[in-house]
């Protein structure tokens, strides 16, 4: 039985490492006055600071017990610990940018170019050593396959009830295939580190072994290019991470998922009027939700609980599997909805033209359905009139 470190302890290990290189090379770059070498020994301090960060949102993320004020619990921990080491790669690559310049400016001589050439071989097996083990999580850390990830990805959306087989035959999540969660982008980060510390080597070991054998007199600008190229593969590198990890902070929807698709295919399940107040969001890497409002023409409480189990299959094929639903019951039209965000007046002309203009209900659904729908206002909303700046999907400041 092969022998396998946990996350924790992975992480563990390379602290270890990059805290005894970080202070041998600082004290070396010292000495010697390398750009490069300070840059990639900062390098190991962002490092250092970054896998700090990857342990302590693991820890947090393995915790079984959370504050009340916590619903979700520390589930996005790791994705938030994740964004912080994206940030702290950007402020160091901005930075060693602008000391690349300043010594492109001001050159200075490099000594004792040999003890560099011997920082940049350890540091560089060092590295290789880290990224072996955090690679072998970063290659198995993606979704084992199951039924339900098999199921969302996206040729598969046949109904688990036999009497609901053709319900989703013109429903667009059957033609459509939706993007895997991706790898855990907290680990992504560390691995990234690491590699990006190996490639800092080669480049030290090439800055080192110019200023060595050459005897030109801008054998020493060797020095701060390396420091500049080091600088430019930390920007590369941590601008993918910021912008994932920070578009799931943001609640954004998954990859390949369109809000309009999904109200298309809810609005085409009988008995459904129209969709409101539908949102997709991501709580982590791998678990999506919903929420949505649905206009019904049938009163029966029975009758929403099949429309609703049918929502649910759809929403299934498109990766999201928590969803809330409020149920609304279509008013008549010549009666206004008791909505006090809308005056008594609007409200009777909004119905009134609903059915014979066939305005469909937009705002912040992210398209319209596949056939025109009347526009139905909200029927149950918060408070008398005061309180539409505070919701979710006001358009008011």
């Amino acid at each position: 039985m092969a022998f396998k470190l946990s996350d924790k302890h992975k992480v563990s290990a390379a602290i270890a490492i990059s805290f005894a290189f970080f202070i041998a090379e600082l004290g070396v770059a010292f000495r010697t006055g390398s750009l490069a070498l300070m840059a990639d020994a900062f390098h190991y301090l962002n490092d250092l600071v970054g896998f700090v960060v990857t342990l302590t949102s693991i820890l947090i993320s393995e915790k079984t017990e959370f504050r009340q004020d916590f619903s979700f619990g520390w589930q996005r921990a790791r994705l938030l610990g994740a964004f912080f080491n994206g940030a702290f790669l950007l402020a160091l690559g901005v930075s060693i940018f602008l000391q690349s310049i300043e010594r492109f400016i001001s050159l200075k001589e490099v000594a004792e170019v040999k003890l560099i050439l011997i920082m940049g071989c350890v540091g560089l097996g060092l590295n290789i050593i880290t990224a072996a083990f955090l690679h072998e999580h970063h290659h198995h850390a993606h979704p084992q396959s199951d039924p339900e990830s098999e199921s969302s990805s996206g040729a598969q959306s046949e109904c688990p009830l036999k009497d609901m087989a053709d319900c989703h035959a013109n429903h667009r999540h059957a033609q459509r295939s939706f993007a895997a969660p991706g790898r855990d982008l907290g680990m992504m980060g560390a691995l990234l580190h690491v590699l990006g510390d190996a490639l800092n080597n080669v480049g030290v070991i090439v800055a080192a072994a110019v200023i060595w054998f050459t005897a030109s007199p801008g054998r020493f600008y060797a020095d701060p290019a390396v420091g500049m190229g080091i600088a430019l593969m930390i920007l590369c590198s941590a601008v993918p991470l910021v912008k994932h990890s920070g578009e799931i902070l943001l609640q954004s929807a998954p990859a390949g998922v369109d809000l309009g698709d999904i109200k298309h295919d809810i609005e085409k399940i009988p008995g459904v009027v129209s969709v409101h107040e539908l949102h997709v969001w991501r709580l982590d890497q791998r678990k999506a939700i919903a929420s949505a409002h649905v206009v019904v023409s049938d009163p029966d409480v029975a009758s929403f609980v099949a429309k609703a189990r049918t929502i649910r299959e759809c929403l299934h094929a498109y990766g999201i599997h928590s969803t809330t639903l409020q149920p609304e019951l279509l008013m008549p039209a010549l009666s206004p909805p008791p909505s006090p965000l809308l005056g008594v007046a609007e409200a009777v002309r909004m119905m009134g033209q609903g059915q014979g203009e066939g305005a469909t209900a937009g705002g912040h659904n992210g398209g319209g359905g596949a056939a025109e729908r009347p526009a139905v206002p909200c029927q149950i909303v918060c408070g008398k009139g005061l309180c539409g700046p505070l919701t979710c999907c006001s358009t008011v400041g």
